[in-house]
């Protein structure tokens, strides 16, 4: 029996090597959108969802995102910053993985509805701009096209400091 098994086994292993391979190719090639318990996924469906990031976390570098216009409220800035949409497509112009949110202070539920409109893999370059409006700015990022989207956003506290905490 020991024989057999290992025979068994060996013939079993370039079946294993193409399913491995399969599924590292999907993962590299955005085939798979978010692990379910990731909790900076907003997962709304099935090829729908979004990563929604603080500005002060670094994890949107990860996504090679390190070009995102991402601006933070400050006194130098009078309060006023920009939180910033990601949105990647692939070589036929439809959204290729979950836009990612990048917001400074707190997320805003109105950009959070236009994000629940796209499908990945579905949506195109045309559906993009009908529900966000005109370009803002675009990148090429890990062999994709990045459209950012700039979001602007106002925080009373960082124009107006605590004069008392000197």
């Amino acid at each position: 029996m020991g024989a057999n098994f290992q025979r068994l086994i060996a013939m079993k292993k370039p079946g294993w090597m193409a399913v491995w391979l399969l599924l590292a190719t999907l993962a590299q090639a955005g085939g798979f959108s978010a692990p379910p318990s990731d909790p900076d996924f907003v997962r709304l469906g099935r090829s729908r969802g979004y990563y929604r990031f603080s500005s002060d976390s670094g994890r949107w570098w990860s996504f090679g995102l390190g070009r995102a216009p991402v601006e933070e409220p400050t006194p130098f800035n009078h309060g006023y910053g920009e939180d910033v949409i990601a949105i990647a497509f692939d070589q036929g112009g439809k959204v290729a993985s979950p836009p990612v949110y990048i917001y400074t202070i707190r997320p805003e539920s109105f950009e959070e509805r236009k994000l629940a409109q796209l499908v990945q893999g579905t949506s195109s370059k045309a559906d993009v701009t009908r529900v966000f409006g005109s370009l803002k700015m675009r990148t090429n990022t890990q062999g994709r096209e990045v459209w950012f989207y700039s979001i602007k956003v106002y925080n009373p506290f960082a124009e107006f400091p605590d004069r008392d905490s000197r």
